[in-house]
């Protein structure tokens, strides 16, 4: 019989020692894997923020190149319609067309040539005042009004 008793007495119970500890200790591990399983509500916000501001300063960069390309744009087609001009005044016996629908209507420029980058018609007049031997060709620019400091024309190119 002391062997059975002391069996007894050297198990250990369910609920104590040695594994009521390991227990405990992986129940700590367990919830501590599923609370940095994911993030919180802070740390995603931090990172909404850092994609706004890298967002706004992409878009302020793109945006004045596209205002840039288009300013370009409009000195290319005042100087196209200039020489288109010149063009007609060669073939029509140094007569000057009536209009910028004269010249698209020629085939001297493309139909897409007759509107500023702003959709505005160009201010046309031929023969020129700045430019007698052509057409004073102009555009409002940016502001989309003429006789403004940004205003685009065809003797200052």
């Amino acid at each position: 019989m002391k062997t059975t008793e002391t069996k007894r007495r050297g198990r250990k119970s369910r609920w104590g020692g040695r594994a009521l500890l390991a227990r405990v200790r992986g129940a700590i591990r367990a919830r501590s894997r599923q609370r940095s399983a994911g993030f919180s509500l802070l740390e995603i916000m931090i990172v909404l923020a850092i994609i706004a501001l890298i967002t706004a300063g992409v878009g302020t960069v793109v945006f004045n190149s596209f205002k840039k390309a288009k300013v370009q744009i409009a000195k290319q087609r005042v100087g196209a319609v200039r020489d288109a001009t010149v063009k007609y005044m060669i073939d029509n016996t140094s007569n000057c067309p009536k209009g910028i629908d004269d010249l698209v209507g020629q085939k001297y420029i493309d139909k897409s040539f007759a509107k500023d980058p702003w959709d505005k018609p160009f201010t046309f007049h031929c023969p020129g005042t700045n430019d007698p031997d052509s057409a004073d060709v102009s555009s409002g620019g940016p502001d989309r009004q003429d006789g403004t400091a940004d205003d685009i024309r065809s003797w200052d190119l």
